[in-house]
């Protein structure tokens, strides 16, 4: 089983968010959570340090940082795809 831990500023852009594009976004880690090989689903993200994965949900971009060793994802940025990289 998968874990997701929201960083304080990932969870406050989260809150900011609609209600039902919060909904969209849980259903989706609802989903994640039991993938066997979740890995395989993120992308790679390059020169954007400490984050290692990227996931797309509908219009919006979720920035992970995976934990190897305790097997967690920690959400570092929920935001629109068209703005998160800025």
């Amino acid at each position: 089983m998968n874990t997701f831990i929201f960083s304080k500023k990932a969870e406050k852009d989260f809150l900011k968010l609609e209600k039902n594009n919060q909904e969209r976004i849980l259903e989706k880690l609802k989903e994640l959570k039991n993938h066997l090989n979740l890995i395989s689903v993120l992308k790679k993200v390059i020169d954007l340090e400490p984050a290692t994965h990227r996931l797309r949900i509908w219009k919006f971009r979720l920035i992970w940082e995976f934990d190897y060793d305790k097997n967690e994802f920690f959400i570092l940025k929920v935001w629109d795809r068209k703005n998160i990289y800025e």
